[in-house]
């Protein structure tokens, strides 16, 4: 394969996977109904790599506002890039927004946007729990997603919700995620538990395994291992992802403080 032929597989492996490992990165603690007691105010960041090459980095900060009237709502913020080296073949930025109501258990708000070379996505999911509908606001137009489910999760929130499993091998859970064909019923198990190894050191983890009904993941096949640390905080220490061109690798590599979300970096121009 020539060099510049590997270059663009990598290039579209990192692309591929914006859209997938971003989701996987973010797990919490939380009962069921009780909402997530999410990490509050944490930075956690995560170098990526395909075939064993750096391509990328990933950042989630995750924090709670308090309204006028004492209402909260906790939220999740992911930044994801290609390097530097991978930005002159194939550019990538992207940042998640997910919102989620802790009294309500649902998600109530997700927005994507993101640019690849010069192709743009700007892209909002709006929950209406009065009318039963998911909104879908793109590009063209507004399309309405009927749901029976009071409880929806987007991908975000999905994953996050996966720590309520625990961390005990064989545990099991359903959940409702929400997708371009409504709600769809998925199974996460928790498979095994070993040493990994992350940028910031060994963890000891228990493995998450999310199995959607329809055999793809936010509408993509592949499989996807989450491993999670067994003890507290529980924070995702490694997530794959096969794909048919490879394995892609997220491993943690640092934890910090993060602030009320107004001190995140600029999605555009994040590591320019």
């Amino acid at each position: 394969m020539s060099s510049k032929s590997s270059r663009s597989k990598r290039a579209r492996a990192l692309s591929t996977a914006v859209g997938l490992v971003v989701f996987t990165a973010l797990t919490a603690q939380g009962g069921e109904g009780a909402g997530f007691p999410l990490p509050v105010g944490e930075r956690l960041s995560y170098a990526v790599s395909w075939a064993g090459i750096h391509c990328g980095e990933m950042e989630i900060t995750s924090f709670r506002q308090i309204d006028g009237s004492g209402v909260p709502t906790d939220h999740i913020v992911v930044l994801m890039r290609s390097s530097k080296f991978f930005d002159g073949i194939y550019r990538v930025r992207s940042r998640l927004d997910s919102t989620y109501d802790p009294r309500l258990g649902s998600s109530v708000h997700y927005r994507e946007r993101s640019q690849e070379k010069k192709k743009r996505k700007d892209e909002v999911w709006e929950v209406d729990h009065e009318s039963s509908e998911v909104i879908r606001h793109g590009k063209d137009g507004d399309e309405r997603i009927a749901v029976a489910e009071a409880r929806v999760l987007d991908p975000l929130a999905f994953v996050f919700s996966l720590r309520s499993l625990g961390t005990e091998v064989g545990r099991r859970g359903t959940f409702n995620l929400m997708t371009d064909d409504g709600v769809v019923e998925t199974i996460a198990r928790t498979t095994a538990a070993k040493i990994v190894k992350t940028k910031a050191g060994k963890c000891d983890a228990v493995a998450v395994v999310p199995e959607p009904r329809d055999e793809m993941l936010f509408s993509k096949s592949g499989a996807m291992v989450v491993w999670v640390e067994r003890s507290e905080p529980h924070r995702p220490c490694r997530i794959e992802f096969d794909l048919s061109f490879g394995k892609l690798v997220a491993k943690l590599k640092s934890v910090s403080a993060g602030g009320g979300g107004d001190d995140i970096a600029d999605w555009e121009t994040w590591g320019d």
